[in-house]
């Protein structure tokens, strides 16, 4: 099986943050958006995984060779960034036998288990989706009672169903993708101008020897805004969360669910719930709830709520609310 992880993003929603760092790398109760997508891939045992970057991909490359030495891997660098059915094109131009293939999206969390779906459903392809409440928003499936996919909607005003695309897809065969994929763009069959994996999934319902199914998860997190990066953290600290007990920690109450590195030092604060602090941080005389503070960052007399504090930041006095890029400087003396 080959796994393809397009990470060519800028993450424009994500600035100031996304300004240094890039978004896949952002942290998410303790660790790399990146990492979870990485590790929950290697449950299905890939021969390979391909990342197609584009958009600071010297950090992720680093990253990845780092944490990740002991799997086949792959880059590819997407330099126009015209569509994820152009980048998953690129990713597959290099690979010459068929086989399996997943598609996996580097800054989107789920709560799901790839490998389970995969042995259950026994289709030709599969689309991961959720039920979401607003499926105007979203590209929409019309699924008969087998979860077999007969119509794809792209937000539509009245839709057929609220079984909403998360942009996860697992095809049997690679080379029937990469066919479909080399005629989409040759063709130059675009949707609003980039060359759309909707476009193959289209390919596989006109097609009545292909069987198409949808398969659904309990959780999913498109991290593209500040909001619901916070949402994830939460998310996934309560799924990490062993105890609900407050604990004293010296002068120091810490609320859980709390990720809070070894590295770090706090006093006389409350921390929690819902907080990820990284390593090289120190905190004093303050109260931080729903937040996420990146490492190394120094924060004194303050009270954050829903706030996210990139790395190396300095931030003193009282405020709310911040989302503050790396190595900013926030003072307030009132």
């Amino acid at each position: 099986m080959k796994i393809v992880i397009p990470v060519a993003g800028i993450g424009s929603r994500l600035k100031p943050h996304t300004h240094t760092v890039p978004k896949p790398l952002i942290e998410v109760a303790g660790k790399p958006m990146l990492d979870y997508v990485v590790e929950e891939a290697l449950k299905v045992n890939p021969d390979e995984l391909i990342f197609v970057v584009g958009y600071k991909k010297e950090a992720i490359i680093e990253h990845i060779r780092s944490k990740y030495s002991n799997i086949r891997i792959s880059f590819v660098e997407q330099v126009n960034r015209d569509g994820d059915g152009s980048a998953v094109k690129l990713a597959l131009d290099h690979v010459e036998k068929d086989s399996n293939l997943v598609v996996f999206f580097g800054d989107t969390l789920i709560d799901f288990d790839l490998k389970k779906a995969i042995e259950k459903q026994k289709a030709d392809g599969i689309v991961f989706s959720m039920e979401v409440s607003t499926p105007q928003h979203y590209g929409v499936l019309e699924l008969d009672e087998n979860m077999e996919i007969h119509s794809i909607e792209e937000k539509p005003e009245n839709p057929k169903s609220n079984h909403a695309i998360i942009g996860t897809y697992y095809f049997s065969s690679l080379q029937k993708v990469k066919r479909i994929l080399t005629s989409i763009i040759e063709n130059q069959e675009t949707m609003g101008g980039e060359y759309k994996l909707a476009k193959v999934l289209q390919y596989y319902i006109n097609d009545d020897s292909l069987s198409l199914k949808a398969s659904p998860v309990k959780n999913w997190f498109d991290c593209g805004r500040p909001e619901i990066l916070l949402r994830s953290n939460q998310y996934f600290l309560e799924k990490k969360s062993k105890s609900n007990t407050i604990e004293k920690q010296g002068s120091t109450l810490i609320i859980p669910p709390c990720y809070i590195s070894e590295s770090a030092t706090i006093t006389s604060s409350i921390i929690g719930p819902n907080v990820s602090i990284g390593s090289g941080v120190t905190i004093s005389n303050s109260k931080i709830s729903d937040s996420i503070i990146s490492h190394n960052s120094e924060i004194d007399y303050m009270l954050l709520e829903e706030s996210i504090v990139g790395k190396e930041v300095v931030a003193k006095g009282k405020a709310q609310h911040l989302n503050l890029g790396e190595k900013s400087v926030f003072i307030s003396n009132n």
